[in-house]
């Protein structure tokens, strides 16, 4: 009924980078032949909110502009170990509710996250995109598996530089951050590059 969500950061009534959350789902839209915007700010979040909590929101929506929002409480999740996805075309060019191939992906790969590479270009991990140091600046994919809203605030901001990365270029990076929009890019660990299994 909802083949497609949006994941936002709320805290203290606030839905937070709602303006990228909004060209997504305005961009979605309009590429599949919906015809009924979503305006989120309009939405209504439901239940009590405990101050300075993070809570996930939900926005399950389709493609005739209906809508269905969940809320939770955010828990951060750990990341310690990471491995390499050989991928084959899969896409995930839309946030689909059906991640059935990515979520198999992560659960074979044994590890905590994973950068998945296809044709040996590095895209996407498993739940957020990817940036890279080099001990000077921070790179991400060019060609994510899916445009984020926090990668994207990150870009505008001049904070990260899109570049095409391969798997033999991970070599003159000393460490990874997996960004997405629950996590603030300071709240995001910074991964050693060497902790990646081959």
């Amino acid at each position: 009924m909802y083949p497609f969500f949006e994941t936002i950061r709320y805290k203290n009534g606030i839905l937070e980078n709602v303006s990228y959350h909004q060209t997504r789902i305005n961009r979605t839209l309009r590429s599949l032949g919906g015809n009924t915007p979503i305006q989120l700010d309009k939405i209504h979040i439901e239940g009590n909110v405990e101050k300075d909590i993070v809570y996930k929101i939900k926005c399950f929506y389709n493609l005739e502009g209906e809508y269905h929002v969940e809320k939770e409480i955010y828990h951060k999740k750990t990341i310690q170990t990471v491995s390499i996805h050989q991928a084959a075309l899969e896409e995930y060019q839309y946030k689909y509710t059906n991640r059935t191939w990515l979520n198999e992906a992560l659960k074979k790969s044994g590890t905590d996250e994973i950068v998945i590479v296809q044709n040996n270009i590095v895209k996407d991990g498993n739940y957020a995109n990817l940036v890279f140091f080099n001990e000077s600046e921070w790179y991400t994919p060019k060609h994510p598996l899916l445009l984020g809203t926090h990668r994207a605030r990150l870009i505008d901001e001049n904070r990260i530089i899109e570049k095409d990365i391969t798997v033999r270029d991970l070599a003159n990076y000393t460490s990874l951050k997996y960004v997405n929009a629950m996590m603030l890019w300071e709240e995001s660990p910074e991964i050693a590059i060497s902790k990646i299994v081959y």
